[in-house]
């Protein structure tokens, strides 16, 4: 019987999740049938991004009362409850549609770092065996890119790399996962290829020997648009500490070191103190701009899934502004 695997993507946006998504397609892996578009200063080569589910993906969250930035924690087993039932019934007609007959395929949505419990039974029911590649990008890069791309603040984007990264890390973890290096990949891409395929345990459809030209015309140091030198020392303030102490823990994980929990759920507990930490009415605050953005933004999706929205589909571009906000 053919096995159908999946290498699951993880880490927070602006860690190199694209560009080693791309590089897995450069060896044959299969991406979905359609994807987002690259973005002239965001991603020229593109985000690797199943169109069809990262919507999905957005409309849970919406439908959560969340989105992608959002920094308050999701509530309790949100993914047992009724909100979440009929978006695991489209995910999973997804991954049929799309990847059933595929020896090897790849997803990668930085919302995943969040929303990886509800993706559990659907691998279950697809018979998929998934891989799950965490990316370990220095997260001071991170905020720097965050902060060029978006304009939030170094604590703000401090925030959502804890959060990614810590749910991501806790959610696979006891699971068939690798940490990746970013460095690694722009500096040896056929390294990472090579073990990615070694430590997962499968075969890629194009040899990475034989896609050699192909990685190497894929990946230029010009990628890299923000540079620290080595890892940064930690500063006085807290989020800063955090970040570095989860970013060594992750790195050593990478070189081989598999039993550092330790250290990463002493992070994790500092983070979690560090949010209840917060102002009342700062919490209440967002919290009443999530709802009134998910309002506002589920009713456009409800337009745009209508017929009269397909009807006028030249005025698509309104869609992709909107995304921005």
């Amino acid at each position: 019987m053919k096995v159908n695997n999946a290498l699951i993507i993880l880490g927070m946006h602006r860690s190199g999740t694209s560009l080693l998504t791309g590089l897995l397609s450069q060896v044959g892996v299969r991406m979905g049938r359609r994807l987002y578009a690259p973005q002239k200063g965001v991603n020229e080569k593109g985000f690797w991004e199943h169109e069809d589910i990262v919507d999905t993906h957005d409309e849970l969250l919406l439908s959560l009362c969340s989105q992608w930035d959002d920094l308050l924690p999701l509530k309790g087993n949100w993914w047992e409850g009724d909100v979440a039932r009929p978006f695991i019934d489209r995910l999973s007609d997804l991954v049929r549609r799309d990847f059933s007959n595929a020896d090897v395929w790849a997803l990668k949505d930085p919302r995943m770092c969040r929303l990886l419990p509800l993706w559990f039974p659907i691998l279950v029911t697809r018979q998929v065996r998934p891989t799950f590649i965490c990316m370990n990008r220095n997260p001071f890069e991170v905020v720097a890119s965050l902060k060029k791309r978006d304009g939030f603040s170094n604590e703000k984007a401090l925030v959502l790399w804890l959060s990614h990264s810590l749910s991501a890390e806790f959610y696979s973890r006891s699971r068939a996962r690798i940490f990746i290096e970013f460095d690694q990949v722009l500096k040896n891409p056929a390294e990472v290829l090579l073990k990615i395929e070694k430590e997962s345990d499968l075969v890629f459809p194009i040899a990475v020997k034989e896609a050699g030209a192909k990685i190497d015309a894929f990946v230029s140091p010009d990628l890299r648009h923000h540079k620290t030198d080595a890892i940064l020392k930690p500063s006085h303030d807290e989020l800063s500490s955090m970040a570095y102490e989860l970013h060594r823990a992750f790195t050593e994980m990478s070189a081989g070191d598999k039993d550092l929990h330790e250290l990463v759920d002493g992070v994790a507990a500092d983070f979690a103190a560090y949010q209840k930490k917060w102002n009342v009415e700062l919490v209440e605050q967002i919290r009443y701009l999530n709802e009134e953005r998910a309002d506002y933004r589920l009713k456009f999706f409800q337009i745009y899934n209508s017929w009269s929205w397909l009807l006028a589909k030249p005025f698509w571009l309104i869609e992709k502004v909107l995304r921005k906000y």
